[in-house]
């Protein structure tokens, strides 16, 4: 058995030359021998120094850098607005730069070509009606997408007078036809015995005026128009159909019109939708009228005659040897408003 002297640690095997803990040699261990006085440790560090010193409390450290250098105040919340109002003004400045570029770019072509209409001199209170004339050609040259042009009442309103400055186009009679067209569409009831007998039309007007002329005159409920089902607008007229007066509905009861290719042949149809108020009339006379003949007119003249089968309320259809180009600016006529009146091309005038 054997004790380091130093620490006093025994140790049972011999086989040990050097105390574990603290390196010291052993030696043998007497058993007479008293044990040595506990070790007390110095109660004064002294000029003892720690080999391991704690590292210092990272809070404590934290504290210390905030209680030197200060608090750090928080962060402000900055407002979206700079941003929107500087988007706002990036984009006016853009929209300006491509404004007065297309300006420059596309200037608007010279007006050169024009035109002085006349309303019909019979017209009731012309003031209005050409008001309301010169608004209905605006809108039918927009859509034509001509650029740049002027329309305008000439000298004094009750002259009845508009004139219309243009630039110069591709194709003039075609505008001109557009401005001039009245538009008024009509759908009214062919005074006829139902089907399946044949429409009732007559080879002159005198001859259908006296065949429902009771007292030499036309009832007032009654008209006699020209009926152009199956021929050309510049073919004679025929025959002549009577109808019902008022119409059943009118363009101004119309929605949309659209120019489509009939289902066999070239030909061209105008497929029309009518507004709620005039689905609502029309609706309501073909379910009171199965069998009994319908007329689409066309200022003034009868374009298609058909018999109703069924109930209908809002569609309908234009069918008359239409090309594409006048199925399209019928359409367009239609979409855009009758004239209130008849108008007449008095004047045509190109700049040299």
């Amino acid at each position: 058995m054997k004790r380091c002297p130093a620490c006093t640690r025994v140790y049972d095997g011999d086989h040990l030359r050097f105390c574990l803990d603290d390196g010291t040699e052993l030696v043998d261990k007497t058993p007479e021998a008293s044990a040595p006085p506990t070790a007390i440790l110095p109660s004064s560090a002294g000029n003892h120094t720690p080999t391991i010193t704690a590292p210092p409390p990272v809070v404590a450290a934290a504290t210390d850098e905030r209680s030197q250098l200060g608090a750090r105040p928080a962060a402000k919340k900055r407002s979206a607005w700079p941003w929107i109002l500087g988007a706002g003004a990036l984009l006016l400045i853009l929209g300006a730069a491509i404004v007065v570029s297309a300006l420059f770019l596309f200037p608007k072509p010279p007006l050169v070509w024009h035109l002085v209409l006349e309303i019909d001199p019979s017209t009731q209170n012309r003031e209005a009606v050409l008001k309301q004339s010169v608004a209905i050609i605006e809108s039918r040259l927009n859509a034509l997408g001509v650029r740049n042009f002027e329309v305008k009442p000439q000298g004094n309103l009750a002259d009845g007078r508009i004139v219309i400055n243009l630039p110069s186009v591709a194709d003039p009679e075609r505008v001109k036809q557009v401005i001039v067209s009245q538009g008024k569409l009509e759908l009214v009831h062919v005074l006829s015995p139902p089907s399946p007998a044949p429409p009732q039309t007559f080879p002159s007007k005198e001859e259908a005026s006296a065949s429902f002329a009771s007292s030499g005159e036309l009832p007032l409920n009654r008209r006699i128009l020209a009926n152009r089902e199956r021929s050309e607008p510049s073919d004679p007229v025929s025959n002549w159909v009577v109808v019902e007066s008022p119409a059943i509905v009118d363009g101004s009861d119309l929605r949309d019109a659209q120019a489509v290719r009939e289902s066999f042949g070239d030909n061209y149809q105008i497929n029309f939708s009518l507004k709620k108020t005039g689905a609502a009339k029309f609706g309501a006379w073909t379910g009171a009228n199965i069998n009994e003949y319908l007329g689409v007119v066309l200022n003034d003249e009868v374009r298609s005659i058909a018999f109703i089968k069924s109930q209908i309320y809002d569609q309908g259809q234009i069918s008359g040897r239409f090309t594409r180009q006048s199925a399209e600016d019928l359409a367009l006529v239609l979409k855009s408003g009758a004239l209130p009146a008849a108008v007449k091309l008095v004047e045509e005038r190109v700049n040299k």
